[in-house]
């Protein structure tokens, strides 16, 4: 009797978990894109004025804003790009990872930017975002030891090795008007969520069953 069953299709029409993942985040990235439009069409770039205001309370707001913002396309794009190729690498590992890092690495930004950021500024962008997960990366390859993390930390170092330049507030960094204050927060922040699940595992090995 012949069999008319259809063959297996070798190219499965439903992407993998981590596929999936990715595309959703590349849809997040776009939002960025659509503020920018909405800032240069509807508001007539006056939506970037509400980033983070150092010691000021009017800037209090920016902190939740100011990673939602850009000055121009050519800032979106820098940061939407390093947000992809950085954010893929945590996706690895999924979602809450990521979530977490971007949250408190924003967050750790802002602090930062606010005590220490000149005053009179504005400062708005991604790029703390970006930092935070240069940071993490890194900080997992040093605390997990794992083959992936380490793997992950020595190629960021390879491809963003020099991007640690603009923690630093070089003549050159201040002379194109690069908020440092805002990327070394933001590294400070992917460390510390990095340095916590260390601490995280290390205390669930300590009490697991021998």
């Amino acid at each position: 009797m012949t069999d008319y069953s259809p063959a297996p299709n070798p190219f499965p029409s439903e992407p993998s978990p981590y596929w999936s993942r990715l595309r959703d985040y590349a849809w997040v990235i776009s939002f960025l894109w659509l503020i920018e439009l909405s800032d240069k069409i509807i508001f007539g770039n006056n939506l970037e004025l509400n980033g983070i205001h150092p010691r000021s309370f009017s800037g209090i707001p920016g902190f939740f804003f100011a990673p939602f913002l850009h000055s121009d396309w050519a800032h979106l794009l820098n940061n939407s790009l390093s947000l992809l190729v950085l954010g893929a690498a945590i996706l690895l590992t999924g979602w809450r990872d990521l979530a977490i890092v971007s949250i408190v690495s924003a967050l750790s930004a802002a602090v930062v930017v606010w005590i220490i950021g000149k005053g009179g500024s504005n400062h708005i962008g991604a790029s703390s975002v970006v930092f935070g997960y240069f940071g993490f990366l890194i900080a997992s390859g040093f605390y997990q030891k794992t083959p992936l993390t380490i793997l992950l930390a020595v190629l960021v170092i390879f491809f963003y090795g020099g991007a640690i330049l603009a923690i630093l507030p070089t003549a050159n960094v201040r002379a194109a008007s690069i908020s440092w204050e805002g990327h070394l927060g933001g590294a400070i922040g992917g460390f510390l969520v990095a340095r916590s699940r260390r601490l995280k595992l290390a205390s669930f090995s300590n009490f697991a069953p021998q």
